[in-house]
């Protein structure tokens, strides 16, 4: 009796949900959010930097916002088994970090949340990193990766940089035994083997062995001078092993030798085109352009090898293209973008367009 009234309650269930979406319609269903426009079928239609008639070098391709964002169209089963368990959906709180591995998989470092949200594009599944070595993250401000698809974590109040394996082991630690204050930004030189870890309160850079973890160096202290530092926050690494650093509250990015030599220093404080008010992530195209995210201009300003800028995009708001205090920001091998937008809690990509015309879908 009880086994057959529990079999026609979900028969009930199911046959509810097919008669509402028959009688709702696939199309007149109300969206659980604001539906971003369909993608166009030419570049001069789309969204793309800079506008029209100018041949375009950044286009927007997509946002990211929740676990629904690429699990595509419900199907029958998860409609089914969400009648009774409600939806589950996994939200960005305040995305700081991104970065995309070679299989597809996008990291977002999200400190609010305590995590690292795994979006699987390929197979349109999502997870995520709470613990590390059994225990929890507290605040996962950075991530970067490796040649391997090694994931590194920094969490600035553990004052510990975690590389897990693709599988979720731990591989080792960084910044053990008091070496890192609070650390934030991260970058990896593969080709001399070393992790550089931005110290902020300390006003340096850290280097340490990928190996074995050790501390090799620090390179900068506190000052306005070339290779001096001001609370120092995001770093990125060329394919000449020059080492990039936000200095932060100096106004400007400073690029140094492997050694910490200064070389040059791009943008200053100020309110004009090429100057920077709040500047955040670094990254770098496969032309060796440079990319810098402003949390306080709400753009992303591209700069070439000598300090001259070529290009901006964003501005302030919540439509696609616009920002809310973007900070981090990662460019994959085929010149794809991804910047964490972070009051707006979400990811958007963009797509470099070289002049060459390689670029990759």
């Amino acid at each position: 009796m009880i086994k057959s009234l529990i079999r026609n309650c979900f028969v009930l269930a199911a046959v509810g949900l097919i008669v509402s979406e028959s009688v709702l319609g696939k199309d007149e269903r109300i969206p659980a959010k604001p539906v971003e426009a369909p993608a166009a079928t030419s570049v001069s239609t789309q969204l793309v930097w800079p506008p029209p008639p100018l041949e375009p070098r950044i286009r927007y391709l997509k946002s990211i916002a929740t676990s629904d964002d690429i699990r595509g169209e419900k199907g029958f089963w998860r409609k089914f088994w969400e009648f009774f368990r409600g939806p589950e959906v996994h939200a960005m709180i305040k995305p700081m970090a991104v970065v995309a591995d070679s299989k597809g998989r996008i990291y977002v470092a999200d400190p609010a949340a305590k995590r690292i949200h795994v979006f699987n594009l390929a197979r349109k599944k999502y997870r995520f990193i709470e613990t590390v070595d059994k225990q929890f993250l507290q605040f996962p401000i950075n991530i970067a990766l490796d040649d391997e698809d090694n994931l590194y974590i920094v969490d600035g109040q553990r004052r510990r940089v975690f590389a897990v394996t693709p599988q979720g082991k731990l591989k080792q630690i960084y910044g053990q035994g008091g070496q890192l204050q609070r650390p934030s930004g991260i970058a990896i030189d593969p080709m001399h083997k070393v992790l550089y870890v931005a110290d902020p309160p300390a006003h340096d850079i850290k280097v340490f062995s990928l190996k074995d973890g050790k501390q090799q160096k620090t390179i900068g202290k506190r000052g306005v001078q070339p290779g001096e530092f001001n609370f120092p926050t995001w770093l990125a690494v060329d394919t000449e092993g020059h080492l990039y650093v936000t200095d932060s509250l100096n106004g400007r990015v400073q690029v140094l030798t492997r050694d910490g030599k200064p070389l040059s220093s791009i943008g200053k404080l100020g309110d004009s085109t090429g100057s920077f008010s709040s500047p955040k992530g670094i990254a770098l195209d496969s032309d060796g352009h440079l990319y810098v995210t402003d949390a306080g201009f709400d753009n992303t300003q591209i700069f070439d090898e000598t300090g001259r800028l070529l290009l901006y995009f964003g501005g302030s708001g919540q439509m696609p293209g616009l920002f809310w205090m973007p900070a981090g920001i990662f460019i994959d091998r085929n010149d794809k973008i991804y910047i964490a937008d972070s009051y707006n809690r979400r990811v958007q990509i963009f797509q470099y367009l070289s002049a060459k015309g390689d670029h990759h879908e």
